[in-house]
C-alpha cells in the first residue's frame, strides 16, 4: 500500500509543469553583533519566495496578471496579501501621516521643533521638494565568493549609504527571463518607497539592492552604512539552476488574514 501511494505521488508530480528557475542563498551579517542571518531565495520568471526562516516566507507573485506580495507565517497557518490596490492604500496612509507630522511641528514651540528635527538629522523633506535620492558611481572591479562584480558607491543628500559590488547575470547563471521578476516588483513598491523616501524615516529605508537604479547587475555583496558608519553586509554565497512547480510557490491550507491599518481589518475586527 505504501509502495502504491509513492508511485502515484510520483505519476502527479509529473504531470506538473516545471519551470526552469534559480535558487540563490544570501548572508546577511549585523556588523555591530557580527550575527549572521541565511536567506533563500527562489525565483523563476514571474514568482520570487524569499524564505527568512523555516516558518516565514515572503512571495511576489504575477498569476493571472494580479501583482501581490504576500507573507506567509507557515506556523500559524496563515498569510497576509498586498496587492496594488493595498500598496497604493499604504503609500497614501504614509503621505496623510507624514502631512499630518508636518502640521504638527509647525504649530510645536521653538525649542521642541528643534529637539524633532534633531531627533530627524535635520531631514525633515520641505513640501513640494522631493527628497534626495540615492545615486550610485561605479568604482572599478571586485571580487566576492570567486563572483566578478562592479563596486559601486551609493550617496545620498551628500552621505555615503552603501557600497554595492554587483555581477552581471550570466557570471552568477541568472537569466534575463528570471531577472525580470526584480523589475515587476520594482514597479510594484515604487509607489510605498517613493512615499517612505519623501518622509523623515527616508534615512532608515533599505531598499531591495538590486532593484536599485544605478546599479547594473546582481548585488553579490551589498554593504549598508548608516551615519558614516558600516551596520549591515549581505553576501551572496550560492545560485543553484533548479526547476519550479506551482507548489513552490503555493500557500497551502493558509488561512488568509488582513493587513493591520487597512480597511478590512477595522470591518473583520468589529465582526469579532
Amino acid at each position: 500500500m505504501r509502495r502504491f501511494a509513492f508511485v502515484a505521488t510520483g505519476a502527479v508530480l509529473a504531470t506538473l509543469p516545471i519551470v526552469a528557475g534559480v535558487r540563490i542563498q544570501l548572508e546577511s551579517t549585523d556588523l555591530a553583533t557580527n550575527k549572521s542571518t541565511t536567506q533563500t531565495i527562489s525565483m523563476d520568471n514571474s514568482r520570487m519566495r524569499v524564505d527568512a526562516d523555516a516558518n516565514t516566507s515572503m512571495m511576489f507573485l504575477t498569476d493571472g496578471g494580479r501583482n501581490r506580495m504576500v507573507v506567509l507565517d507557515r506556523a500559524k497557518n496563515e498569510y497576509r496579501e498586498i496587492d496594488e490596490q493595498t500598496m497604493t492604500q499604504m503609500a497614501q496612509q504614509m503621505s496623510g501621516a507624514m502631512a499630518q507630522l508636518e502640521a504638527q511641528m509647525k504649530n510645536m514651540p521653538p525649542e521642541q521643533r528643534a529637539m524633532m528635527e534633531k531627533m530627524m538629522k535635520g531631514k525633515m523633506p520641505q513640501a513640494g521638494v522631493p527628497a534626495p535620492k540615492t545615486v550610485y558611481t561605479a568604482k572599478g572591479s571586485g571580487t566576492v565568493n570567486a563572483f566578478s562584480c562592479t563596486k559601486y558607491e551609493g550617496v545620498r543628500a551628500g552621505e555615503k549609504v552603501s557600497e554595492i559590488c554587483a555581477a552581471s547575470p550570466s557570471q552568477i547563471k541568472v537569466s534575463p527571463g528570471d531577472y525580470q521578476v526584480f523589475e515587476k516588483m520594482k514597479q510594484f513598491t515604487a509607489g510605498l518607497q517613493d512615499a517612505l523616501r519623501n518622509s523623515p524615516l527616508a534615512s532608515s529605508v533599505q531598499s531591495f539592492g538590486v532593484t536599485d537604479s544605478g546599479v547594473q547587475g546582481f548585488p553579490v555583496q551589498t554593504v549598508t552604512f548608516r551615519g558614516g558608519m558600516a551596520t549591515n553586509k549581505v553576501e551572496l554565497k550560492s545560485v543553484t539552476n533548479v526547476g519550479f512547480t506551482d507548489a513552490d510557490f503555493s500557500l497551502g491550507s493558509a488561512k488568509k488574514q488582513e493587513m493591520p491599518g487597512m480597511p478590512g481589518a477595522a470591518a473583520k475586527g468589529k465582526q469579532r
